[in-house]
């Protein structure tokens, strides 16, 4: 998930490791991918950093959260040298849709539901569809993004897609 709510002092000790990464990659103009996992234990931060732009639908989260096509503005940055707003008006996560166990989509349990209760809030999904394999990326078979203005919203409603929705298999 994407908060707008991102410029609290509870993201210095990322946005400091952030940059000294990228200071030690050599990188002044790109897209990186950039992944934090807070450790109970650890004093900062464990993070996974490439240069290069980020999967699993993120650039599709980044162009919902600041209301901008991502890619584009990527290609003109590198391209023209135009620069970026990153000004994040919106929160925006995905819910991916994973079927559990082997073989082929057999049919997607509530959807109905999800799409009645948050078709507001929806922006992007993919649905998976019967017959198609299962996949063997950690994303899935299918997702559902979201967006809204308050990070509370996104969270509650990602929780309740993941716990409502089903890929079953066969």
């Amino acid at each position: 998930m994407l908060r707008k709510e991102h410029q609290g002092r509870a993201f210095d000790d990322i946005r400091k490791a952030g940059k000294k990464a990228l200071d030690v990659l050599g990188m002044k103009t790109g897209l990186s991918h950039m992944e934090w996992f807070r450790r109970k234990t650890a004093a900062s931060p464990s993070p996974e950093i490439a240069a290069r732009p980020p999967g699993a639908q993120f650039t599709t989260l980044i162009s919902r959260a600041c209301d901008f096509d991502a890619i584009r503005a990527w290609a003109k940055l590198m391209i023209y040298d135009e620069p970026v707003s990153t000004d994040i008006k919106y929160s925006s996560g995905a819910a991916y849709l994973r079927g559990q166990g082997e073989g082929r989509v057999s049919h997607v349990e509530g959807l109905d539901v999800v799409r009645a209760k948050y078709a507001d809030i929806i922006t992007d999904v993919r649905i998976p569809k019967p017959g198609q394999e299962k996949s063997q990326s950690y994303e899935g078979e299918g997702f559902i993004i979201l967006r809204h203005q308050d990070s509370k919203v996104v969270d509650s409603a990602l929780r309740d897609i993941v716990e409502t929705v089903r890929v079953v298999l066969v």
